[in-house]
């Protein structure tokens, strides 16, 4: 676009049009437009005057010259001055003739009246060649000189071969004043400039009024405008003027008629809208309201569920665990404990996935992200799924590129789910051939920044339908024939894709029926230092090093504290049971025990009140009390540590974390090694 460039003079300009009404400006370019015109008109007419007036005085001089110089042919013959005196008095009665001068040839003065001449008044040499009528010699701002030739005047004869001819005698000189032309000029200039400007100002003053009565429609029209620029419906304009003005102010009229209806019919629909707002936001609060107790009864009733089914299978699981630890069971009956112990963990792993579903659709899940070894990671899932890969002869394999960061910032324990899951699924569906996890960088970090990290799980099974590829991300979907069906709840897929999204992802498939499928998915991963991946110890234990530890199990469930009583007895403890949190703070007071296994929900004080008092009444601080509950999500978990508590730990557990908390927090060494466990990863 160029740029316009406006001149330094033409701002100020500019900035005063601006600032002027349109009757100001219409005003101020008319009367300067009538007045440079008039002065012009009126000085054009004065210099023609001037010049006509001027013309006729030279005129007359010069007759005068000429009339004395025929009268001075005399006097120049005969060289007396007296014979030219008359004519040079008559000449000098003329006007303005201030000096007359006779002179003979050679310019030889023969008489001179009148003024003396100025001394910047010098006559300059005359010509040999004189023409024969006047002329203007000289000229000054105060006077001309005129010049008259004498010339002698023969008679011709006829007997003369060749006709005789004037012989010049002398010229005569004459002064003339611009008096008569200065005054005459100041006369015909103040007198034209002074009509013009009368006419000038009755001109001016007939157009203002015109100019008024052309600009009152105007400056009501334009004052209903402003007024309607307000926001004023009901201006008005008078119709007058001109038949253009009234048709514009017709048109205005017309046009706030039409904008008031429209406004008022918009204030109707923005009344009725209103209504319907506030009816709808009411209509909106109430199933609002409804959907929050409605959530909150679910996420209650979810929450009870859970803690209800948790507490038999806590029960039931723990009895399993203390059977399979028995080494006087047959092999019947250790496959018999065996498969009871299994099922009650996959009966556990469906209640972790329903709320896990329910906790993610609500918005209660959060993300925990800290170091993770990627590697090792998947060393892990490769030898907890080995065994299960093994029993249905497909090979496992996993791989991490050697571009992957050794250590990224991610939530492990969701990070480890959603691969559990699929892998999981993979060996579930597959019947013959191989189930692979492979990690790969798809772009590395760049500037710190984060690393785009790709997860895979191919499988050479059956493949998914495309029909089903959308299907079986829904929650409670399942594809496949009705044995695998059976495996599940269907809501392995739906919380993968979720977790995947939280962590920034979007788990995808890839499937062909009949040459397997590939789920994967990618995840903006921050490389960090590298953090030690913890490992479950678990121990064919026969007890501990050092003296006997005693034991507190608060709990209001008997076979709860049976299972725990049963566990530790064997293992060298010396146990003291309560069944609420008034009881365990009696027992604590009397034999003072080096731990205590705290359940949460107990009658009459509960164990987070006991834990509470234990903590800042008795000062117990030197006793390691450890949060037994059926309530296994995060919120309870931060409430029972910051209560005092050291460890939490949900119910059902495997022995091994009981395990490993007490070797922990007792420095505890078990009499038989340890070695890494084998066993799934819990999908908590």
């Amino acid at each position: 676009m160029t740029e316009v460039r406006i001149p330094l003079l033409k701002r100020p300009l500019a900035r005063l049009a601006s600032a002027m009404t349109f009757q100001q400006q219409l005003n101020l370019v008319v009367a300067a437009g009538v007045l440079s015109m008039t002065i012009l008109s009126s000085l054009a007419s004065a210099w023609q005057a001037i010049r006509q007036v001027e013309g006729n005085l030279l005129q007359q001089g010069l007759q005068v010259a000429s009339s004395v110089a025929m009268q001075s042919q005399l006097a120049l013959l005969s060289s007396t001055a007296d014979n030219a005196s008359d004519a040079m008095s008559a000449a000098l009665a003329f006007p303005d003739v201030t000096r007359i001068e006779v002179r003979g040839l050679g310019d030889k003065l023969l008489a001179a009246r009148g003024a003396e001449p100025s001394p910047s008044h010098v006559l300059p040499p005359m010509p040999r060649d004189l023409p024969h009528q006047p002329f203007v010699a000289a000229e000054d701002a105060t006077s001309w000189l005129l010049v008259a030739p004498v010339w002698s005047t023969r008679s011709s004869s006829p007997f003369e071969v060749e006709p005789a001819s004037d012989e010049p005698l002398g010229h005569v000189v004459l002064s003339i004043s611009k008096q008569t032309l200065s005054r005459t000029v100041t006369g015909i200039v103040v007198t034209n400039v002074a009509t013009s400007l009368v006419i000038a100002m009755l001109f001016l003053w007939v157009l203002r009024l015109l100019a008024d009565r052309l600009n009152r429609p105007l400056q009501s029209l334009s004052r209903a405008m402003a007024s309607a620029e307000q926001g004023e419906v009901q201006v008005r304009t008078s119709v007058q003027g001109p038949s253009d003005l009234q048709r514009m102010s017709h048109a205005f009229n017309r046009m706030i008629s039409a904008l008031q209806e429209r406004g008022e019919e918009l204030q109707r629909h923005r009344d009725n809208l209103e209504e319907l707002v506030r009816d709808r936001t009411a209509e909106l609060k109430v199933a609002k309201e409804r959907a929050e107790v409605a959530s909150q009864a679910k996420t209650d009733f979810l929450t009870r569920m859970s803690h209800e089914l948790r507490t038999p299978l806590n029960a039931i699981m723990g009895y399993a665990q203390i059977l399979e630890m028995d080494p006087a069971l047959s092999e019947r009956q250790r496959h018999i404990v065996q498969t009871m112990h299994e099922s009650g963990d996959h009966l556990l792993k469906l209640i972790i996935d329903i709320l896990d579903l329910s906790r993610i659709e609500s918005g209660h899940t959060d993300l925990h992200p800290t170091g993770v070894q990627l590697r090792a990671m998947v060393g892990q899932l490769d030898s907890a799924l080995q065994i299960k890969a093994s029993e249905q002869s497909l090979t496992l394999e996993t791989r991490c590129a050697d571009t992957v960061p050794k250590a990224v910032l991610v939530d492990d324990k969701r990070l480890r789910q959603v691969l559990y899951n699929l892998m999981g699924n993979a060996l579930k569906f597959t019947t013959q051939g191989s189930v692979t996890l492979e990690v790969l960088c798809q772009f590395p970090s760049v500037d710190d920044g984060p690393a785009t990290v790709r997860f895979a799980v191919h499988d050479t099974g059956p493949g998914i339908r495309p029909a089903d590829q959308a299907r079986i991300f829904e929650p409670f979907e399942q594809a496949g024939d009705a044995r695998s069906r059976a495996q599940g709840t269907g809501l392995g897929l739906a919380i993968s894709r979720q977790l995947v999204r939280l962590m920034g992802g979007e788990l995808r498939l890839q499937s062909e029926e009949g040459r397997g499928s590939t789920f994967w998915f990618d995840l903006p991963l921050t490389p960090t230092l590298a953090s030690p991946m913890p490992q479950r110890a678990i121990a064919r234990v026969t007890g501990y090093e050092g003296p006997r530890r005693k034991v507190l199990i608060a709990d209001d469930v008997e076979a709860n504290r049976h299972v725990l009583v049963e566990l530790l007895r064997p293992l060298g403890f010396d146990t003291i049971e309560a069944t609420d949190g008034q009881e365990a703070i009696q027992a604590w007071q009397e034999h003072r025990p080096e731990l205590v296994l705290m359940d949460q929900a107990m009658p009459l004080m509960d164990g987070l009140s006991a834990t509470r008092h234990l903590r800042q009444v008795l000062q117990a601080q030197d006793t390691v009390i450890v949060i037994l509950t059926a309530h296994a999500s995060a919120e309870h978990q931060a409430t029972a540590l910051a209560a005092g508590a050291n460890a939490f730990l949900p119910k059902p557990f495997e022995w091994t974390e009981l395990l490993g908390l007490i070797a922990q927090h007792l420095s505890l060494t078990w009499r038989q090694a340890s070695f890494p466990d084998a066993s799934p990863e819990p999908q908590a």
